[in-house]
């Protein structure tokens, strides 16, 4: 897990470093122009995880169930990745997105949704093979993935929030899971100072990835209480976001704004 955990972080900074000048632009909160999307350099160590996961043995062979998370995961930043280029911001949240559709405009955002969720599923059967744990997992899944999403809307906020849980869960894991994610995992790792000092967005691009590694954890984890919990806990939060903005939840509430705040530039807090 360490080796892999090392090796995400090396080789996702170095494709950073090499792609950070062709990543797409887009203002951030503060207006500055700041590449976004950067979700995209974590491919590299994914596609490794997956190869090396199917060629190798022992504690580094995969699964069907973990090759098709990788598979699901390398597609959650690919479709992020483009409606992080070419999604509008007018349309907002499921209701926003459906409500484009019902105006006859099929907007990259529900794209996004509608693969997600159906991406899901196929992790789910593919884990638990064809049963209720199915449209149960395909709901955790994807709806961690959709509530990193929300929490990306200041520097270093979707990475603090996301990363206590996904260490906590790295933690409790066992069997081959710790392994899949170790990759990804240390690539969050590599990039955090950056996203946390605004110099790049995670992007829906990025987002998606931390919560699918987020939501795969919590699928291992599985079934059980802390499914139910789990549950609950990211369908409730979206429901949420759906009428309040979680930016200013956070900054009512004190020890939630000053865990936010740690670490960022004053000028963008």
């Amino acid at each position: 897990m360490v080796t892999f955990l090392i090796l995400g972080l090396i080789l996702t900074l170095a494709t950073l470093a090499l792609f950070h000048r062709s990543l797409p632009k887009r203002p951030n909160f503060a207006s500055h122009n700041t590449p976004t999307a950067t979700g995209i350099v974590f491919l590299p160590i994914i596609l490794l995880t997956l190869v090396s996961g199917m060629i190798g043995g022992g504690a580094s062979s995969l699964d069907v169930g973990a090759a098709c998370f990788l598979v699901y995961v390398a597609l959650a930043g690919v479709v992020g990745f483009v409606d992080d280029v070419w999604g509008g911001v007018d349309d907002k949240g499921f209701a926003g997105h459906f409500g484009a559709l019902a105006r006859g405009r099929l907007t990259t955002g529900l794209v996004k949704v509608l693969v997600l969720g159906v991406g899901a599923l196929v992790v789910g059967v593919c884990e638990f093979g064809v049963g209720w744990e199915v449209i149960f997992g395909g709901i955790i899944l994807a709806g961690s993935a959709n509530l990193a999403n929300l929490l990306d809307l200041r520097p270093g906020r979707a990475l603090k929030f996301g990363g206590i849980p996904v260490v906590g869960l790295m933690v409790l894991s066992v069997g081959g899971g710790v392994f899949v994610v170790a990759g990804i995992v240390g690539g969050l790792i590599g990039v955090f100072y950056f996203d946390l000092r605004g110099r790049i967005m995670l992007g829906d691009a990025g987002a998606a990835i931390l919560g699918s590694v987020m939501g795969y954890l919590i699928l291992l984890n599985g079934p059980g209480i802390f499914w139910w919990f789990s549950l609950v806990a990211i369908v409730g939060l979206t429901l949420v976001a759906e009428f309040f903005s979680f930016s200013r939840i956070i900054e009512e509430v004190a020890f939630l704004r000053r865990f936010d705040a740690w670490g960022r530039r004053v000028n963008e807090r």
